[in-house]
């Protein structure tokens, strides 16, 4: 029996075999290769020898062609006229003489232009020459200056103070070229804010917010000397499915000098807050909050799981500063 088995295995060894390496006479003939990609032996089928011809025949010179007659390479001058590709920009280009040669004429081909340099390159008997251009600004991106050319020289401007700027025209330029939302503010001490609002009973309404993210707003206004004093409040809504995280932040535009305060007390229950390192205090009307020289951002917590609160927001300035001008950011 084991002599059977092993007679049947050589028999279809040998039938394997037949057919591995039969050579199909209707199927074209094959050689074999090796991928230089999987490294694996592929069939490439041979093409006619004038079909190969190309791939094989030497660069041809400029303003010549490869030609192929036959499986013979061979060369052809290019019609006269023929742009022959040269460097760009030098106001001159290399075309086809028709015998194989190069010759060189005119071309309106300028060097690349340099944007917002106030002058541009133009093409003159071959040769590239620089020319003034006043179209050609230098655009600083800055709404708050004039982009000209004055006698070829880029130049930028600052705007008048308080011109239009921003999304929609609605800010203000300041003389130092930037656009601010509030008005700059000069030596006068110019007050743009509400008045009176000198105390927490007369504080400035700024309505009703939700604590959603896009919601809040901001104000301007200045402190007039040691003794003045700005306050403002909102109703402070918490939405569902929001999170209070209320945050004011102070921007002064003389540099500091000034100090935020924030005050909370829940519509229902206990009020708690955490200043998160602003400094503790408490409001005339007995209120907790915290104050900061620039951004106070208080944990709120009420009892039950409504955190709606009412806010007050007081700016001073405890160093006694004379004129302060600020933007006050508010968000519940």
């Amino acid at each position: 029996m084991r002599s059977e088995a092993a007679a049947i295995g050589i028999i279809i060894t040998a039938f394997a075999g037949a057919c591995l390496f039969h050579d199909d006479p209707t199927g074209p003939a094959t050689d074999t290769a090796t991928s230089t990609s999987t490294g694996q032996a592929t069939d490439v089928v041979p093409t006619a020898g004038e079909d190969q011809c190309p791939n094989n025949c030497p660069a041809p010179a400029p303003c010549q062609q490869v030609t192929c007659t036959e499986g013979v390479c061979g060369v052809a001058d290019l019609p006269e006229g023929t742009v022959w590709p040269s460097a760009p920009g030098d106001c001159r280009q290399d075309v086809c003489d028709g015998q194989g040669g190069l010759e060189s004429e005119f071309a309106d081909d300028p060097p690349k232009q340099v944007p917002g340099d106030c002058q541009r390159f133009v093409c003159e008997a071959g040769d590239a020459v620089v020319m003034l251009d006043a179209s050609d600004v230098p655009d600083d991106a800055n709404d708050c200056t004039d982009d000209t050319c004055e006698d070829g020289t880029p130049t930028n401007t600052v705007k008048a103070m308080h011109s239009a700027c921003g999304p929609g025209g609605a800010e203000y330029c300041h003389t130092d070229g930037a656009c601010r939302p509030c008005k700059q503010v000069t030596d006068a001490c110019e007050d743009y804010g509400q008045e009176p609002h000198d105390n927490q009973e007369t504080a400035q309404n700024l309505g009703t917010i939700t604590d959603a993210d896009d919601d809040g707003s901001f104000v301007c206004a200045t402190i007039k000397g040691a003794n003045d004093v700005d306050w403002y409040t909102f109703a402070g809504d918490d939405a569902f499915l929001n999170y209070v995280d209320p945050v004011r932040s102070l921007v002064q535009q003389n540099g500091s000098g000034g100090r935020v305060c924030v005050y909370l007390q829940c519509n229902g229950g206990g009020t708690s807050i955490n200043c998160n390192g602003a400094t503790p205090d408490i409001a005339p009307l007995g209120q907790k909050g915290c104050c900061s020289a620039s951004t106070v951002a208080p944990k709120l917590n009420c009892d039950g799981l409504d955190d709606s609160a009412k806010v007050w927001l007081r700016v001073d300035t405890p160093d006694n500063l004379a004129c302060v001008p600020y933007q006050l950011d508010y968000h519940f």
